[in-house]
């Protein structure tokens, strides 16, 4: 059936109509009932226009629901990570405003008539539409949706016969009044993206419920209470509550009731409680009299299903507790994202993303920033997450750097602005009321980068109205004034310490007053001075940008949580990268980011700053997390054994708040890592530590390792947990093969060539350019200075690394030979590195010898004098590429993953084995990645032949199919093209990769000084 789609007035501008939002019903809990409802998914009709009065639709077609128009071939995402992508003119949005009309056929089902008749409701849900939609019926107004991922419901009752069929039309715009509040580092993209559904209301049916839980764990015992009431907002007589493994029953009427003993819910346990909450036929009023008669009996018209988890939250002076035990947050920010249909999200990544979380000891997530898919709030009850629930508000275009009168955006921000209060008010009590049942969250968050104000404060005390039993966090009340933690993003490593130590510098105190004032806050010069911040828990809101290859020094930021109580812990920001699924102008598959559809405005690929890669697969920082967020700390100390022999100890820290070590079993290998024998683990109490002497090995490596074993949810048996381990380098280094009786090298002749030099199976040629191993050609081989940027080092970040090393032209450095001699056995080498425009360079002298099999090479490096002490070098390291067919690889190392000087937990010394390309991280914008630390040995193996490489001493080794040139200079990973050669690079140092993309530089320990460098390994092929 069609009908010609509404055309509103020109006065009638709904989209920018504040308060937001008409015709709704007010926010309740998302519930599991056995009422019936059917699901409005699946395929709508369509017609697009850009003007949202309706007047300019197009011709119809068909969309799939839920899911955004931009992701289905209807315009383009854009993304922006700050600035708003319409003038900031407030309430207003512009007339070009991108439109879709759906529209489908409603029809209720024969069997609902009896029950509407005799006075159940119909209930027409909305879960998520973006970013606001005005809804008809047979052409009859229904409401307008404000909140894009805040559930949204209309009562439809009045409009609808059961058997007969009616037009439902829903008018979604791009752009509204909500948009100012919703300016949340992501892809704006518009449509239905969450489930629609009409729900049947049965009279006296459950319409809300409240549970609210406590453990007291002086005691062991659990409280409960369930308050139901109707859609009147009455409370129902005669509803119960039941909890059948407690053997519970008790009226849900709000009664605080005492179940006994139970065993708590906690990330680390997460206990459920089956239970249900039944609502007794011709249940009304709340009448006294009435829940009492009614409790046990009558026919029930509605049950409600929930599961219940008995815990208690509480901020305790400065610490943050969970059934009585501080906790340490091991947490990551999770947006909502699919690579291909974007925020609508595959059924799928819900329990996907959290098994993985449980997988990589992450303990704790944000809903970074708005509510999340009901499901996902399930699998955290279920697997066991602590979650801050985040409510749908963002303003951070407000403060943003323009070239307005007022450059802040102070004087119209919404936290502060009379016109948002009550839009602002309902958006927290409607996410607040949908997610309370949940054991899993246990902190609310307002919001996020929206400045301060009377409306920020009126919104953390209407989350205290409707939930007094959950502390609030707002990271940009600064000096937590309202909220319940103190909290910051990225602050530096010294100024974390300082507020563990609870006592900030006059430096830090400064620095905070002028974060107070870009958000437009009149701050004094004292602002900071005697406040609350620094006597409540503090929390990384997020701490460490996992942008490309990054995030560093996580190692040293959680040893502060170890360290000072105060410190809660805090969330790595972020889960995913949010690159979508699109082609180039090549035709070639890549994974889009800002600018990659069309964009004029946008922030190219800051929305790629995830720990898994677009596809889910864990990038190398997931993997470093794990290790430093492992719930058992392990170090192996050399010296320590419990007999007195000096033998190597492993020290355990038990760091659960509730479990000793029962459920892990630990194995130590003396071999690296080719067997492995069972070690008796300690019995270690939550907090407890102790030392575990460790058997002696012939060998120079110890391994120590965790496993889980038996299945906990998501997390199989036999599960890595966290390794350690121990190299004696010195006896590693011995243990190398070193070069026999040395042969003299063969100067330029007849007999080698008139241009080259033989050194064993080593041919140079005459500018003492490696051109041959044995029988492999060699090319490109030299002393190598510079690395492909990562993405904290790009030209947008605060230390732009990637400019000043380009400006220098260390990207395109020249070498030229000094001189070469002979002395005594060794080719002296003597060469100049050069830069264009420059007198900076490094003096580089190679030795060269050889036993006829193998060549080595002692390379010393010394950059100028005059090098800037604030600029560092990317490497120093060695370059040479082979022909491609060589593309297996197996090394002496440490792996399987990459590391970097400030990354790489978690990797342990073993002989691993890899294709070339398994090698490679592909970060969707193609960086410095791959490289292996403490490499000994390596064989590049292929069609044949085999180039080995030993260096005694431990080096980096990244094996790539490409070049340097080749990373730098392509955006995406999808347009990576290889020149027939494999790469190999040899790294001595490395510059550490830091956070600088959003957060601080490398830590000055690794940071690579430009200091003189010398190095050496041996070369051989066959």
């Amino acid at each position: 059936m069609t009908t010609a789609a509404p055309v509103t007035a020109p006065t009638d501008r709904w989209w920018e109509a504040l308060p937001a939002g008409s015709g709704r019903l007010r926010g309740r809990a998302h519930l599991h009932s056995d009422a019936p409802e059917i699901s409005l998914d699946g395929t709508w009709d369509v017609r697009f226009g850009s003007r949202a009065d309706g007047s300019d639709l197009g011709d119809p077609t068909t969309i799939e629901v839920p899911g955004l128009w931009q992701l289905q071939g209807h315009g383009a995402p854009q993304y922006t990570n700050v600035v708003y992508p319409i003038p900031v003119d407030v309430p207003h949005v512009p007339d070009e405003n991108p439109t879709a009309h759906y529209s489908r056929e409603l029809a209720m089902p024969a069997d609902w008539e009896r029950q509407l008749t005799e006075g159940a409701r119909a209930i027409l849900r909305f879960q998520g539409v973006d970013s606001a939609a005005k809804v008809w019926i047979d052409g009859t107004e229904v409401g307008v949706t404000a909140g894009s991922r805040l559930t949204q419901e209309f009562d439809v009752t009045d409009l609808l016969r059961a058997g007969a069929a009616h037009l439902l039309e829903v008018r979604v715009v791009q752009w509204s009044v909500n948009t100012y509040l919703e300016d949340q580092d992501m892809w704006w993209a518009s449509g239905i993206f969450r489930s629609v559904d009409v729900l049947l209301r049965p009279v006296g049916g459950i319409h809300d419920l409240v549970t609210r839980v406590d453990f007291d764990p002086s005691t062991g015992r659990g409280t409960l209470s369930a308050r139901a009431t109707g859609i009147d907002g009455a409370l129902l007589e005669g509803a119960v509550v039941r909890i059948p493994a407690l053997d519970m029953e008790a009226p849900a009427d709000g009664t605080s009731i005492d179940v006994g003993p139970v065993d708590p819910w906690s990330a680390e346990v997460p206990v459920l409680y089956d239970a249900t909450v039944t609502a007794a036929a011709g249940a009304g009023g709340a009448g006294a009299a009435g829940r009492v008669a009614g409790a046990s009996g009558g026919a029930a018209t509605e049950t409600v299903s929930l599961r219940v988890g008995f815990r208690r939250v509480e901020i305790d002076g400065e610490i943050f507790r969970v059934n009585g035990e501080r906790v340490e947050i091991r947490g990551v920010n999770r947006h909502e994202v699919d690579r291909l249909v974007g925020r609508t999200q595959h059924p799928g990544n819900q329990d996907l993303d959290a098994a993985l979380m449980k997988q990589h000891n992450i303990n704790a997530v944000r809903t970074s920033h708005y509510p999340p898919h009901q499901r996902f709030l399930e699998v955290c009850d279920e697997v066991g997450l602590y979650v801050v629930d985040e409510g749908d508000f963002e303003a951070h275009g407000f403060h943003a750097d323009t070239t307005g009168e007022d450059s802040t955006g102070a004087a119209k921000r919404p936290a502060d602005d009379p016109q948002f209060t009550e839009s602002l008010l309902e958006r927290t009590d409607r996410f607040v009321r949908r997610d309370l049942n949940h054991p899993s969250i246990v902190i609310w968050s307002i919001g996020n980068e929206a400045s301060t104000g009377r409306n920020t404060t009126a919104m953390i005390q209407r989350v205290r109205e409707v939930d007094p039993t959950r502390p609030v966090i707002y990271e940009q009340d600064y000096r937590a004034l309202d909220a319940d933690f103190f909290s910051l993003m990225y602050p530096s490593h010294e100024q974390s310490r300082q507020i563990g130590e609870r006592a900030l510098d006059a430096e830090n105190r400064k620095q905070l007053v002028g974060m107070l004032r870009h958000l437009g806050v009149d701050a004094a010069d004292d602002a900071f001075d005697d406040v609350p911040a620094l006597t409540k828990p503090f929390l990384w809101i997020e701490f460490a940008h996992a942008m490309g290859n990054g995030a560093g020094s996580l190692k040293e930021y959680f040893d502060l949580v170890h360290e000072y109580p105060a410190i809660q812990g805090g969330f790595i920001w972020e889960w995913i990268d949010h690159a979508l699924a699109t082609t180039d102008a090549e035709g070639r598959a890549i994974d889009g980011y800002g600018g990659d559809f069309g964009e004029r405005l946008h922030d190219a690929n800051f929305v790629a700053d995830g720990l898994v890669l677009p596809d889910r697969t864990p990038s190398p920082a997931l993997l470093d997390a794990k290790h430093h967020f492992s719930p058992v700390g392990l170090e192996i100390l050399e010296g320590a054994g419990g007999d007195g022999s000096g033998a190597c100890a492993a020290r355990m820290t038990n760091r659960y708040a509730f479990r000793n070590l029962d459920h892990l079993r630990a194995e130590v290998s003396l071999d690296a890592q080719e067997t492995w024998q069972e070690l008796a683990l300690p019995d270690l109490a939550p907090g407890a530590s102790a030392d575990v002497p460790l058997p002696e090995g012939d060998g120079p490596t110890l391994t120590v390792r965790l496993l889980t074993r038996k299945e906990e949810g998501p997390v199989p048996a036999g599960h890595l947990v966290v390794a350690a381990d121990h190299v004696d380098r010195d006896a590693l280094s011995a243990q190398q093969e070193g070069l026999g009786e040395l042969v003299a090298p063969i100067p330029p002749d007849a007999a080698v060539g008139r241009d080259s030099w033989r050194v064993g199976p080593a041919v140079l040629d005459d500018l003492g350019r490696l051109v041959k191993v044995g029988s492999v050609d060699v090319s490109h081989a030299g002393v190598d200075l510079y690395r492909a940027p990562v993405d904290n080092e790009r030209a947008f970040t605060s230390v732009a690394l990637e400019t000043r090393w380009k400006r220098i032209g260390l990207d395109v450095a020249r070498l030229r030979l000094v001189s070469a001699d002979v002395e005594g056995d060794v080719l002296v080498l003597r060469k100049r590195l050069g830069l264009d425009g420059s007198s900076l360079g490094a003096d580089v002298t190679e030795r060269w010898s050889s036993d006829g099999e193998r060549v080595a090479v002692q390379v010393d490096v010394e950059p100028s004098a005059h090098w800037p002490e604030d600029l560092p070098l990317p490497r120093v390291g060695w370059t040479f590429a082979v022909p491609d067919d060589l593309d297996d690889v197996q090394y002496t190392g440490y792996g399987p993953h990459e590391s970097y000087p400030d990354t790489g937990g978690g990797t342990t010394f073993a002989t691993y084995r890899s294709s070339v390309t398994d090698l490679q991280t592909r970060y969707v914008m193609p960086q410095e990645n791959g490289n292996r630390a403490g490499v000994v040995r390596a064989a590049v193996r292929g069609d044949g032949h085999e180039v080995d490489v030993v260096a005694p001493e431990g080096l980096g080794l990244a094996v790539r199919p490409w070049s340097t040139a080749e990373l730098d200079a392509k955006a995406h990973d999808g347009a990576l093209e290889s020149d027939s050669l494999t790469w190999v690079t040899l790294s001595a140092a490395l510059h550490g990769v830091g956070s600088a993309a959003c957060g601080p530089e490398p830590l000055p320990q690794y940071v690579l000084g430009a200091a003189p460098v010398s190095f050496r390994f041996e070369l051989a092929a066959r």
